[in-house]
């Protein structure tokens, strides 16, 4: 059995495989004696719901891309307080799709320049730390197969040049501005999904490893 819960976040462009990786981890802790709590950003709390609709321009007035970080900042505090914080403190794993990384890349896209990552950080404090952050890299070419494999009409976030854009600030906030992310990896999502999963899994208990050499090397 695996020992004291961890916070694990999973992120990447649209068409990675991050949800269908979320779950196959939930289900190898799952397997391996643990509680799991499932969620994802934006959450499924009021405000969380209002972002949502405002995402789909379904709100009375259009928001700006400063008003929408402000709305994700406002769904993650509540997301933590309400939501991931009380799973952690009951003993359940948390596996969470997008959390500050999403907004290190995606509202710096969309803000175009209006904020920097400094001003996102500060507004998304204090939040929960994640003991890990995994990053599922596609190219885009992989990511458009996937998207339209799907049968869906294609978002704003799913077209070449925006798909490029957010994955190549995803790299950069992986490889250079992951403070505040916890133990950051990225993982190589091309191959297929099960062999993804065992490199997801093998960085979970990586991190379950080193937690526990550290209690031991403080006993």
């Amino acid at each position: 059995m695996l020992e004291s819960p961890l916070f694990i976040v999973i992120e990447g462009i649209d068409g990675a495989g991050t949800t269908t990786q979320g779950d196959r981890l939930c289900d190898a802790l799952r397997r391996a004696g643990r509680t799991v709590h499932r969620t994802r950003e934006p959450s499924d709390g009021e405000i969380g719901q209002l972002l949502r609709r405002a995402l789909r321009h379904q709100t009375t007035n259009r928001l700006d891309a400063r008003q929408v970080a402000l709305l994700f900042a406002a769904d993650r505090l509540d997301h933590c307080r309400n939501e991931i914080g009380v799973a952690l403190d009951r003993g359940d794993f948390v596996v969470c799709d997008r959390y500050l990384g999403s907004s290190l890349t995606f509202q710096l896209i969309d803000g175009d320049g209006e904020f920097d990552a400094a001003w996102v950080r500060s507004v998304n404090q204090p939040i929960l730390t994640p003991d890990l952050s995994l990053l599922i890299d596609v190219p885009v070419e992989v990511s458009l197969a996937r998207i339209v494999s799907r049968g869906k009409p294609i978002e704003r976030f799913e077209v070449a040049e925006t798909l490029t854009r957010v994955r190549e600030r995803y790299l950069e906030v992986f490889n250079h501005e992951n403070q505040g992310l916890g133990d950051v990896h990225i993982v190589d999502g091309t191959p297929d999904a099960t062999t993804v999963a065992a490199q997801v899994l093998e960085h979970v208990l990586g991190v379950v490893a080193r937690r526990r050499d550290s209690r031991r090397a403080g006993a």
